[in-house]
């Protein structure tokens, strides 16, 4: 039976393009071609002699005999055409089929398209999507400049175009917990499918389909990320920011480098069904 499962948030774009380098074929429609054949065959015996024992038309029916077998076929072919109709769900079953899943995210190379199963998701930003929020949505509309009003309600949505969530996902297997972080855009509208919101995503055990990118300095990506404080033009946390923010962690441990977590560029979250 084929792995059902529910999309929280896709990349659509992203899930299309990988899709394609899979198996660049998109299946329209299947034609299925039902048969069916009937035959009949048995044996005969046939004469005209007991007719030449009858007045008047024995004398005029010719002397006829034959004994023989007898057969008949026939077949009818039946053509259904079933339309295939090309979801978002439909895009991502090549992708999550191929991605690997991960029993310890310090294994994997980056690179990798890694499915993540049962982790925990919790959004990390939540003062600056608050803030963001309020603004693209008109709470401040206009501000006295030099005695005019600046409409701002056109303005906002330049400078926030590259806001994100930033979410963090506890990993746990095996007895080792690992720490990995994910970004989605932040849009205006709703940004997750089928009308759920980011606080669905904190709610239970979600699976993680994305690109494996490496480990990196928490403090330097929540800096690079942080859009209000790059507006304000404040003084970040200070970080390490040389090239030892960047591993492809083969061999680290969560206990070791706790300030450090696995960044994944996320193609999809899902919740799997059991039907």
């Amino acid at each position: 039976m084929k792995n059902m499962f529910n999309i929280y948030y896709i990349n659509y774009e992203k899930a299309t393009e990988i899709s394609m380098l899979i198996d660049n074929k998109v299946l329209e429609s299947i034609t299925r071609t039902k048969g069916r054949e009937t035959s009949a065959e048995g044996e005969g015996d046939v004469s005209t002699d007991p007719l030449a024992n009858i007045p008047l038309i024995g004398k005029h029916v010719p002397s006829f005999s034959f004994d023989g077998t007898l057969s008949h076929s026939r077949s009818k072919q039946v053509e259904d055409t079933i339309k295939v109709v090309s979801t978002k769900s439909t895009m991502l079953r090549p992708l999550f089929e191929r991605a690997t899943e991960v029993k310890k995210l310090s294994d994997s190379k980056v690179g990798n398209l890694i499915k993540i199963k049962g982790v925990n998701l919790s959004v990390v930003n939540l003062s600056d999507v608050l803030a963001i929020k309020t603004l693209l949505n008109g709470l401040i509309k206009q501000i006295p400049v030099n005695d005019d009003n600046l409409d701002l309600t056109s303005i906002f949505p330049v400078l926030f175009k590259d806001s994100t969530y930033l979410i963090e996902g506890e990993f746990k297997q095996k007895g080792i917990k690992e720490k990995f972080i994910i970004k989605i855009p932040m849009n205006s509208e709703a940004e997750l499918e089928s009308n759920y919101s980011v606080s669905d995503l904190e709610i239970g055990d979600v699976t993680v389909i994305g690109i494996y990118r490496g480990k990196f300095d928490k403090k330097l990506i929540l800096k690079k990320s942080n859009v209000m404080m790059a507006l304000n033009n404040t003084t970040p946390i200070e970080s390490n920011d040389d090239g030892s923010d960047i591993e492809d962690g083969s061999s680290e441990q969560p206990s070791d480098d706790s300030g450090k977590v696995h960044y994944i560029d996320v193609i999809s979250i899902i919740q799997e069904l059991n039907l």
